[in-house]
């Protein structure tokens, strides 16, 4: 048990202090005095490999020292309740906030490390166009900061106008502050995968190259997986080539963690189910005439693009009792060299022709059982070499493709559905894709973030992943309240519908997603459990600020005594309060919440009651009750003891008793 009286700073982790400490527990010997000794860090490492100066292969801009400045910076911001804008708030297992990013990232920090499946974001392409923030004014106080990175007003109202800055191809900086911009959201990033968790970014040709040095930097080069090529469209007016693909450059936490324990990914051949569903009916309309099956479902084939991602099911064209099949497969040894024996036809006796690179079986015997199952196809005679029969419906699974079609204008026009048939957001992200990519590289349970969620359409693809799940997928989206213009069609017809801001469009969109598939599904029977998403705005802390920096004088450090003699704010509200202390403990936002009733009076309870906090007031009697519960911890509000030290040394010292961690803020 630990007694504890904590002074809430309001401050995030330490980015620089948490590098440092993890270093000094691994090479504890190239510390001395509590400082980095690079002499001895050459030792240990080897001489040969700390480099100090001269020429060697490195990403450097204008700014860079600077960006991890800003990265090692600590926030004092928070995250507040927004009851009004959320759908089901106190169940919800998904969360939506509005703010800036870079912020958020870090007020997540404490809560989500290491916890995170698969983090997925589409940020700003840098085209000269596109309009996105970044900081990089570092001489101001973090309170100036925090008011301008994410436009708070004193009283944490969001301000609407001039918080973007445009990046055009004229700055001297173009390319340095996309990277300004990129890499301490990228860092941070990295530290809420799960060690077994992706990365995947979306961008198009402009940044590509430096997108991939910055994640070799941030992720290492050794941890690149794959670039995934997406053809969205032609651009039919191009003079040169016509450009219509882009790409989701991914990367793992630990590539090593995933090779060590044989991590393979694997996704369902897309139109499977629909060709299982066709089989059926033709079956049965055909009573097993396969001939006739088989000439429908060719038909059926005949209909589906070369570009279509159910293309490659075409070639299974043949069709008995097993379903559609193939009598092509590839009997020979992969690569060549290997085993040579003879295989009599079943007709003729004689040996039949061998592969130029040998069987693909290491003996006969092997090969004798894939025979005898049916699964070897023989020529008329011995001259043919033998092939594999392939069964369509046996092997359902394949490795996800690096190149695919992507149709964006099917899912533009079924966005502007969701709203009514109009068109509120240029060029979204194909919401199948998402789907596509959550469900290969994340698994029922896990916790997907998008932290340049713009439209939501990560959010919509989390959904659709869920719908034949028990258990689904939990999304985290971030986005920042960007104005909408009526600059456009879609802006427009935003404004039109009540969308201030991307954030409200965003979170509209998710609500009418979840809408749509409970009108689609049987209500008696919903998707999954905590469905619906809990809003929260970054907003600043609901506790004073210590600002050591500004005391010079006793006068001022007085001064600065008689503000904290209540650590909160006046006027902050309960709930905000009890979800910056959630933040503070390390739990996460969807963590269940219990209201309790003691002596007349609300407690806040989690994790089946080991927590509970005492946010509003508190009474003598309420302390027995309070310690029956046997809870792990109790945290307390200075505030609620109403200046009566006797109360809470009672208290304390009842927890102390008992065994129960006590916390005074």
């Amino acid at each position: 048990m630990r007694d504890e009286q904590e002074e809430i700073t309001g401050s995030s982790e330490d980015q620089a202090a948490l590098n440092r400490d993890k270093l000094a527990a691994l090479l504890p010997e190239a510390f001395s005095e509590g400082r980095l000794d690079i002499d001895a860090l050459r030792r240990t490492l080897g001489e040969d490999f700390v480099v100090e100066d001269g020429e060697r292969y490195r990403l450097d801009w204008a700014g860079k020292r600077d960006a991890y400045k800003v990265l090692q910076t600590p926030t004092t911001a928070t995250l507040r309740p927004q009851r009004d804008k959320s759908l089901n708030f106190d169940d919800a297992q998904h969360v939506f906030i509005e703010g800036e990013n870079l912020e958020v990232l870090k007020v997540l920090q404490k809560s989500y490390f290491g916890k995170i499946k698969l983090i997925y974001i589409d940020p700003p392409y840098n085209t000269g166009n596109d309009s996105f923030i970044y900081p990089d004014r570092f001489q101001e106080n973090k309170e100036d900061y925090l008011k301008r990175v994410n436009e708070l007003d004193d009283d944490g109202t969001l301000m609407r106008e001039g918080f973007f800055r445009k990046n055009n191809r004229e700055n001297g900086h173009y390319h340095s502050n996309w990277l300004n911009m990129m890499l301490p959201r990228l860092y941070i990033a990295r530290n809420l995968l799960r060690q077994d968790g992706f990365i995947v970014v979306s961008i198009d040709d402009s940044e590509f190259q430096n997108l991939r040095s910055i994640m070799n930097e941030v992720f290492g080069e050794e941890n690149f997986i794959a670039s995934l090529v997406y053809d969205r469209n032609r651009k039919n007016d191009a003079k040169l080539f016509s450009v219509g693909h882009e790409y989701m450059v991914v990367y793992a936490r630990d590539k090593a963690y995933l090779s060590e324990n044989d991590v393979r990914l694997r996704t369902e051949k897309e139109g499977l189910e629909e060709i299982k569903e066709l089989f059926e009916r033709l079956r049965v309309k055909y009573s097993d005439d396969w001939e006739k099956v088989e000439t429908e479902l060719r038909l059926y084939y005949k209909e589906i693009d070369k570009n279509d991602p159910r293309f490659p099911l075409t070639r299974f064209k043949k069709v008995d009792a097993k379903g559609p099949y193939r009598t092509d497969g590839d009997t020979s040894w992969p690569g060549g060299g290997g085993p040579r024996y003879d295989v009599p036809h079943p007709k003729t006796g004689r040996p039949c022709k061998v592969p130029r690179r040998g069987w693909l079986w290491p003996t006969y015997k092997r090969m004798e059982e894939q025979i005898n199952d049916g699964r070897i196809i023989f020529g008329p005679d011995e001259s043919t070499i033998p092939s594999v029969r392939m069964n369509l419906f046996e092997n359902t699974e394949q490795v996800m493709a690096s190149v695919s079609f992507s149709y964006a204008q099917k899912a533009t026009k079924d966005l502007d559905k969701i709203f009514g048939g109009k068109k509120v957001f240029d060029n979204p992200k194909n919401y199948f894709d998402l789907e596509q990519i959550v469900a290969y590289l994340s698994n029922p349970g896990d916790l997907v973030l998008d932290f340049f969620a713009g439209s939501g359409t990560s959010a919509h693809g989390v959904i659709l992943s869920n719908q034949s799940e028990t258990v689904g997928r939990k999304f985290i989206c971030v986005q920042l309240p960007e104005p909408i213009s009526d600059d456009s069609e879609a802006g427009k017809n935003a404004l039109a519908l009540g969308y201030q801001t991307i954030a409200d469009l965003c979170r509209d969109r998710i609500r009418r997603v979840f809408k749509l598939i409970e009108e689609q599904a049987d209500l008696a029977t919903p998707v999954n459990d905590g469905n619906g998403f809990k809003s929260l705005l970054l907003a600043p802390s609901n506790f004073k600020i210590w600002r050591g920096d500004d005391v010079e004088t006793a006068e001022q450090l007085a001064d600065q005594i008689r503000i904290f003699e209540e650590s909160g704010k006046k006027g902050a509200d309960t709930e905000a309060i009890f979800y910056e202390l959630l933040l503070r403990q390390g739990q996460d936002l969807t963590t269940n919440v219990d209201l309790l009733e003691i002596e007349g009076q609300t407690l806040h309870a989690i994790n089946d009651n080991k927590m509970l906090f005492i946010l509003e007031s508190f009474s003598e009697p309420m302390i027995d009750p309070i310690v029956a519960l046997e809870p792990d911890s109790v945290m307390v509000l200075d505030s609620v003891f109403q200046g009566s030290d006797e109360l809470k040394s009672n208290l304390e010292l009842h927890c102390r008793d008992a065994g129960i961690k006590f916390t005074c803020v």
